[in-house]
């Protein structure tokens, strides 16, 4: 989750939880939109095929059900690659954003996980591109 106003960045959060399971997204959800009281809400589209799984998938629909659902704005975008790679992307972001600087991802070896922090920015890209950015 990313809070921006306009283009400026106030907060970033990641849930494990909300990533579990289709409710536990829904909860965290309601959550946010509580505490920010957001005009516009912005989603990954459920619907274009892409290389996420059936769970996430599933995370995804369950959100956009949910900001249909709420008095919000929601825009569902399908994510552009513009980037060679992602850490490319980050490292771009963290320049424009230095608030992140400090989880920018460094690019794992060949058997090493992705990095928790890739999460930031993805959401960002895909926010900013929400906003025609």
């Amino acid at each position: 989750m990313l809070y921006l106003q306009g283009i400026k960045l106030y907060d970033w959060q990641v849930s494990e939880k909300a990533g579990q399971s289709p409710e536990s997204a829904i909860e965290a959800l309601r959550t946010w939109f509580n505490r920010y009281k957001p005009e516009i809400v912005i989603s990954q589209n459920p619907d274009v095929p892409g290389r996420k799984g059936a769970d996430t998938i599933a995370v995804l629909a369950a959100i956009a059900r949910a900001i249909e659902d709420a008095d919000v704005h929601g825009i569902l975008v399908t994510r552009a690659q513009r980037f060679n790679n992602l850490y490319e992307e980050a490292t771009a972001l963290a320049k424009r954003y230095p608030a992140l600087q400090g989880k920018c991802p460094r690019k794992p070896k060949c058997w090493e996980d992705e990095p928790r922090g890739v999460i930031y920015f993805e959401a960002l890209a895909l926010a900013l591109q929400g906003l025609g950015e």
